[in-house]
C-alpha cells in the first residue's frame, strides 16, 4: 500500500469514527504514521460517559488524595494509545535513541524547579554524568520509553501532532497531547468500579493474583525478564503490550509504568464534575498507574502520584490522545 494511499485511509477510518454512534466507536482503533512511517502508534476510541472517580476510604490502598469520590462527566470521545509510548516510537518522531537521549540528559546543564530549589537533573536525580550505561536497561524498539520529563512527552505530542498535520491525516482543532487525570482513569476503569478492571485487590502481601494479569509491578518483574537490568533490581520497564487488556481495547493502564497526565498535582475539586483539568498550577504534575517496580496497591485505578515535571525517570513514561482541545 503507497504512503498516500494509507494517509487517505488513515482520514477516512479517522472521520468515520468520529461521525459513527458511540456504540460503534467504542474498541475501534486508528493507526497514527509516525514520522519515518515505520512505528505506528495504535490508538482505541474512548467514548464520552460518566463515572465515579476517587476510591472509598474502605478499599485497600485508599489514600486521602483519592478522595472524595466524584461523578465526573467526560463529555467529549477521544483516542488514546492502546499501550504506552515505545522507544520504537520515540525514535521515530524525536529522531533519537533511548541512550542519546540519556546522554543528551546527563550533559544538560539547565536548572530545572524542584521543589523550592533550582538544580540540574543529573544532580537531582543522583545520574553520574560519565556513565550513562548505568541509568537505563532494555532499549529495544518494543520496550516502553522511560526517562522522560512531563515536558518531553508534551514535545513529543506537539512534534507528532505538527508531522500529522503535514500529511493532512488529522482534522482541524484535533491535537495528540496526554490525558487530563479524569480521562486517564476513566479509560482505565473502562466501565468498572472495582480497584482494578480486573477486579478488587487484597490488602497486604508484595504480590496480587488478580495484579499478575494486568500488570508489571513489583511483584512480578523479573518473571521471564532477559536482557540488561536497572541496578540491583533483576528487572526494567518491559516490552509494551504484553498483559491483559481492559475492556476498551488498552493494555498496560496498571503496571509497567507510571503514566505522565496533563494535570498539575493537587486535592480534588468537589465543584469541577464536568471535563475537570485540575488545578491551574502547582509544583508537581499527575502521574498514573503504578510500575514494574511498585507494589499491587499502586496498581489500582484511582491511585495517585506526583513528581516535579522536570523529572526523568526509569519508573515514569507516558501515552498519548488524540482529542479536540
Amino acid at each position: 500500500m503507497t504512503g498516500k494511499l494509507l494517509i487517505i485511509l488513515s482520514l477516512l477510518l479517522f472521520l468515520l469514527a468520529c461521525t459513527s454512534s458511540k456504540k460503534n466507536q467504542t474498541g475501534r482503533s486508528f493507526t497514527a504514521e509516525s514520522s519515518s512511517g515505520s512505528a505506528a502508534i495504535s490508538l482505541q476510541w474512548i467514548p464520552p460517559g460518566s463515572f465515579q472517580m476517587g476510591s472509598i476510604a474502605e478499599e485497600p490502598g485508599h489514600k486521602p488524595d483519592e478522595a472524595p469520590v466524584r461523578n465526573i462527566t467526560i463529555s467529549k470521545g477521544y483516542w488514546m494509545g492502546t499501550t504506552e509510548v515505545t522507544v520504537g516510537q520515540w525514535k521515530a518522531v524525536m529522531g533519537e535513541t533511548l541512550r542519546e537521549h540519556v546522554v543528551k540528559l546527563l550533559n544538560d546543564d539547565s536548572l530545572y524547579s524542584f521543589g523550592n530549589q533550582q538544580r540540574k537533573l543529573r544532580e537531582f536525580m543522583n545520574f553520574n554524568k560519565d556513565a550513562p550505561d548505568r541509568i537505563y536497561a532494555n532499549d529495544n524498539d518494543s520496550v516502553v520509553m522511560y526517562l522522560v520529563s512531563w515536558t518531553d512527552a508534551m514535545n513529543f505530542c506537539a512534534k507528532l501532532t505538527q508531522l500529522e498535520k503535514d500529511k493532512g491525516t488529522l482534522p482541524a482543532g484535533y491535537s495528540y497531547t496526554l490525558p487530563t487525570e479524569a480521562q486517564w482513569e476513566y479509560a482505565c476503569r473502562a466501565g468498572t468500579q472495582s480497584a482494578t478492571f480486573a477486579g478488587p485487590v487484597e490488602a497486604g502481601g508484595r504480590t496480587s493474583a488478580v495484579v499478575d494479569k494486568i500488570a508489571w509491578y513489583g511483584g512480578n518483574n523479573t518473571m521471564g525478564y532477559s536482557g540488561k537490568t536497572l541496578g540491583n533490581t533483576g528487572a526494567g520497564p518491559r516490552n509494551a503490550g504484553e498483559k491483559q487488556a481492559n475492556a476498551w481495547g488498552l493494555i498496560d493502564m496498571p503496571g509497567n509504568i507510571w503514566e505522565w497526565c496533563r494535570d498539575w498535582y493537587g486535592p480534588y475539586d468537589e465543584k469541577e464534575t464536568k471535563d475537570p483539568v485540575g488545578p491551574a498550577s502547582g509544583t508537581g504534575r499527575v502521574n498514573r498507574g503504578g510500575s514494574w517496580g511498585s507494589g499491587p496497591l499502586s496498581e489500582r485505578s484511582a491511585s495517585r502520584a506526583s513528581n516535579p515535571p522536570a523529572e526523568k525517570s526509569a519508573w515514569r513514561g507516558f501515552r498519548v490522545v488524540l482529542s479536540i482541545l
